[in-house]
């Protein structure tokens, strides 16, 4: 029994260090690709703007990129704000869903109580599991 708990935590242990390994590789090369992306959208801004330039006075070229990205921010700020409304309703929706779960069990408990009175200790006991678990447990997506 005991080298079979050495061989799983060796498992464990390995596969544990690989994630790291792979997600700190991740996430170099995610911010490699942050900047190479960053730099192209800069130089884009810039041919926008030269290539206004050449047509516009280059003071018109730059405020049209820039009321351009306002436009462009705000209607990612209206996505984020709506994503966000129906990520608060989602989660009210769960809350309420487990009040009504929790009220019809308190509803089966108080009905088993009057019929047979001897299950009061047991009764309880569940009630109480019943309760901590329902409220002990976070989840990501309710904050």
């Amino acid at each position: 029994m005991g080298t079979l708990g050495t061989v799983l935590s060796a498992l464990l242990a390995f596969d544990a260090a690989a994630a790291a390994s792979r997600y700190k590789r991740n996430a170099v090369l995610w911010a490699i690709i942050a900047v190479l992306l960053g730099s192209a959208y800069v130089f884009a801004l810039i041919a926008i703007a030269l290539l206004l330039s050449a047509r516009y006075s280059p003071v018109a070229a730059a405020l049209t990129v820039t009321a351009a990205l306002v436009v462009t921010a705000l209607v990612v700020i209206g996505v984020m704000a709506g994503l966000n409304a129906r990520d608060r309703r989602l989660a009210d929706e769960r809350r309420r869903r487990s009040a009504m779960r929790t009220n019809l069990a308190l509803v089966a408990v108080t009905s088993i109580l009057r019929k047979q009175p001897l299950l009061g200790a047991a009764t309880g006991i569940a009630v109480a599991a019943l309760l901590g678990l329902s409220r002990g447990r976070k989840r990501s997506d309710d904050r």
